[in-house]
């Protein structure tokens, strides 16, 4: 029998957080979507979904630094509508798999594309056998760099 996997959205908004709960469980049918107005981290989530920004207060980063302590086989994600170096070095730190403008359509299908690809490649038996490899950790760190670096020379244009 297959384990519930479960997600997690933190946004301060709740209006938002219910949209894209609502997307997330037409995408993906077999989640558990749970989500919460406040910086607190629960522990027992595959995929965290984190706001960048709660009432003007940057916290992102810490949020995922949080998650990855508590929850080192987590798919955690960054939701944020400005790019700040620092936010990115941080993400890159604590192995945050992406960061996603909230805005940008395409960045949430490029989302619900990662989602995807954690569940199928993280099953519940693959995760017993196979830990997360330097080689993958350095294939997140390169295409997290890449994207940042994509955004910061469009935002200068």
């Amino acid at each position: 029998m297959r384990s519930l996997r479960k997600l997690l959205i933190l946004d301060d908004d709740p209006h938002y957080s219910g949209m894209l709960a609502l997307k997330l469980r037409q995408r993906f049918p077999e989640l558990m979507i749970s989500s919460c107005e406040r910086t607190d981290i629960s522990s027992g989530y595959d995929i965290y979904v984190l706001d960048n920004d709660f009432a003007g207060e940057k916290c992102g980063a810490a949020l995922a630094e949080e998650v990855r302590g508590q929850q080192p086989n987590a798919l955690v994600i960054v939701l944020s509508g400005t790019l700040e170096l620092d936010l990115v070095k941080r993400l890159v730190n604590c192995h945050a798999a992406g960061v996603f403008d909230k805005s940008e359509a395409s960045d949430l299908e490029r989302m619900m594309t990662m989602i995807d690809y954690f569940l199928r490649q993280n099953t519940p038996e693959k995760q017993k056998a196979d830990h997360a490899s330097l080689r993958s950790t350095v294939t997140s760190i390169s295409a997290l760099l890449s994207e940042w670096n994509e955004r910061l020379a469009f935002e200068r244009r």
